[in-house]
């Protein structure tokens, strides 16, 4: 034993006794039992802390997969703070690498003595927020005057009781064996509805006795193959059998609908090297007049059927199969002789636990997880509403198993199937992450037809007992035409040609085209005006002053052509403007140019030189007699020599004045 060589301070006892923790006054009692153990403060305050993080490191998640326990309570005759610190290790195990809360508590021998107590110590070591309810419990003649009978104990928020389930059968020696049906919270299919038996079949050795646990285990096995192929079962209890050759236990392994499949194989489990499966009894003499003898018989049993422990659906995770306090190095001796190892390397949690077994029964309490079925969800990331006629449109199917877990080998791989219907293509396979990953899969819309197109993207899932097994994603999408650019209000023109006459030093002299979508209706794209460029001589000069932009439907976009005429020399000049232009921000949308031929005349700035030639000549007079009629506003009008906003005749006679 361990020596107290250092004195606890009063203000670190009460900063640990003041954690604010509800429903965990177990930890108050963790620090007596060490103290009484002798340990120093200081790893009393580390195995406290260590405890705390356990417990404060539960994610409360509803429906997770499931912690079942099973524990004799001899009747709770033992320490009543002892067997409520033995139920709260229960959640704080964390043996297989997690902690999580106990699903079910399964008990044996629950007089009406005892029935209150257990009630008040099952929800009085629960962790925060979990609360429990009792199953249906029946007392039937006898069982109560003898050892008591079975009760069941559930977590409320991840199971239901469905009551019409439940069953008495009668096992032998005044017992009955309890038979109850469960669902798991947040499933509907049928295997996500399993039954729990709780039985204490006839105790002692003897061919009498042994022949007494067989009938008795018949009965159980005779109601549990009556509910078919394939239905998950979980077999607990106190059987008494001695070894792996009694009639008994060949009965609850035999097979049929119910066969019982042992967790630790059907080898046998006496002697001191199977001493880590023994249950009974943890003390030499037992606390308070309970049965003694040391560990060395293996009278308790959580044992899943056929149907779960097939690794599908429910199913008993059986590497998991443990009793938590017994570390197999106590055969024949009290569970807390010396120092216990099944934390190895928290020797006093471990020894905590130990003393609290040996007063709480004369049995060891047992533990298993099982996985639970698989949850499927499934929606579409990527579907179009609106894609361009003879567009790739490929559409992304995300899947994901959102069943809730504390361990991700606590729950059925969810293997899924992806087909289509409709306007919609392709197939997939493939076995989805557990949330918060998942897994694409892409489908194809056929984009061929204007028009709507519809179809359904269907994924589903054979997994036994999976939540949402078939999951239809509509789609429905409007397959349009691309947009057609036009530099003519009436006909499909891709180019056109503009002149431009000006004199030198006017700043920037504009021209305008239209642009319009050809023909456009709901079945079409819009147009998007994206960028021009400019090549030629005059193309260091020439500008796009308006008309970029997007969502060009019906009217006429005016695009206007800016020449910078400061500095230039009289001449002529020439630009060709390709504009880019696409179709609205859509799968298949592509680019198309126009083109835009500038011819632009810059005058010589001598009176009447229209053409730019340094003369006035007949050239000139063509220009006043094409430009005849009114100036149009904003654009240059060189041919209006006496600046009255009209070529008319006028202007004729200026520029026959001007003759030379």
């Amino acid at each position: 034993m361990l020596e107290n060589t250092e004195a606890p301070k009063l203000a670190d006892l009460d900063d640990i006794r003041t954690f604010n923790l509800p429903n965990c006054n177990f930890l108050q009692k963790i620090l007596g039992h060490l103290r009484l153990r002798g340990y120093p403060y200081h790893m009393l305050k580390t195995q406290m802390m260590v405890v705390i993080c356990i417990v404060l490191g539960w994610a409360a998640s509803a429906s997770a997969q499931l912690r079942v326990m099973h524990y004799n309570i001899a009747g709770y005759q033992g320490d009543d703070a002892a067997l409520k610190d033995v139920l709260a290790a229960m959640h704080a195990d964390n043996k297989m690498g997690w902690a999580q809360p106990v699903d079910i508590f399964l008990f044996n021998e629950v007089n009406n003595t005892a029935w209150p107590k257990i009630i008040a110590a099952v929800n009085a070591s629960a962790p925060a927020g979990v609360t429990y309810t009792a199953g249906t419990y029946t007392s039937a003649s006898g069982e109560t005057s003898a050892s008591g009978a079975q009760a069941m104990f559930y977590r409320s928020d991840t199971l239901t009781e469905i009551t019409s389930g439940h069953a008495d059968i009668f096992s032998g020696a005044s017992r009955y064996c309890d038979r109850w049906q469960m669902q798991i919270k947040g499933y509907t299919s049928a295997l996500s509805k399993f039954y729990v038996y709780g039985a204490h079949l006839k105790a002692s050795t003897g061919s009498a006795n042994e022949e007494t646990r067989r009938t008795g285990m018949v009965a159980i096995r005779a109601n549990a193959d009556a509910l078919g192929v394939g239905v998950p079962i979980i077999y607990t209890g106190d059987f008494n059998f001695y070894n792996n050759t009694e009639t008994g236990y060949i009965a609850l392994t035999a097979a049929g609908n119910g066969k019982g499949v042992d967790p630790y194989g059907n080898g046998n489990w006496t002697g001191s090297s199977n001493s880590w499966k023994q249950t009974q009894a943890p003390m030499i003499v037992g606390y308070n007049g309970m049965v003694g003898g040391g560990l060395n018989d293996r009278f308790d049993f959580i044992v899943p059927s056929l149907g779960a422990a097939d690794g599908k659906g429910i199913s008993a995770m059986t590497s998991t199969m443990r009793v938590p306090g017994n570390d197999g190095n106590h055969y024949n001796i009290d569970i807390n002789a010396g120092n216990n190892t099944y934390y190895p390397t928290e020797i006093a949690r471990s020894n905590l636990l130990a003393d609290n077994l040996g007063m709480a029964s004369d049995h060891v309490a047992q533990l298993m997880e099982f996985q639970v079925p698989a949850k499927m969800s499934a929606s579409l990331v990527s579907a179009p509403t609106r894609v361009i006629k003879g567009a790739l449109a490929s559409i992304e199917v995300k899947v994901q198993n959102v069943a809730p877990y504390f361990s991700s080998t606590g729950v059925d791989p969810l293997v899924f199937a992806v087909a289509c219907t409709g306007s919609v293509s392709g197939t997939a396979t493939g076995t989805a992450p557990l949330l918060p990953s998942s897994i694409s899969k892409f489908v194809t819309l056929t984009t061929s037809v204007v028009g709507t197109v519809t179809g359904s993207v269907n994924v589903t899932s054979t997994n036994e007992g999976v939540e949402s097994p078939s999951i239809a994603l509509p789609v429905s999408a409007q397959v349009i035409r691309a947009s057609n650019p036009t530099l003519n209000s009436i006909t499909d023109v891709d180019s056109v040609s503009l002149s431009l006459n000006t004199q030198p030093n006017l700043g920037a002299v504009t021209v305008d085209a239209g642009v319009r979508n050809y023909l456009y209706d709901a079945n079409q794209a819009k147009l998007d005006v994206d960028s021009v460029s400019f090549t030629g001589t005059a193309a260091s000069r020439m500008s796009l002053t308006s008309g970029l932009g997007a969502g060009l439907t019906t009217g006429t976009r005016t695009l206007r052509f800016a020449f910078n005429s400061n500095g230039v020399a009289a001449g002529t000049y020439a630009a060709v403007a390709t504009v880019i232009t696409s179709d609205e921000d859509l799968l298949g949308a592509t680019n198309r140019p126009v083109i835009v031929n500038l011819s632009v005349v810059v005058g010589s700035g001598v009176f009447g030189d229209i053409s730019g030639d340094g003369s006035v000549n007949s050239s000139d007079l063509g220009f006043v007699l094409s430009d005849y009629g009114d100036c149009i506003a904003g654009a240059p009008c060189i041919s209006d020599l006496n600046g009255d906003n009209v070529v008319d005749s006028a202007d004729v006679g200026l520029v026959l004045g001007a003759f030379n």
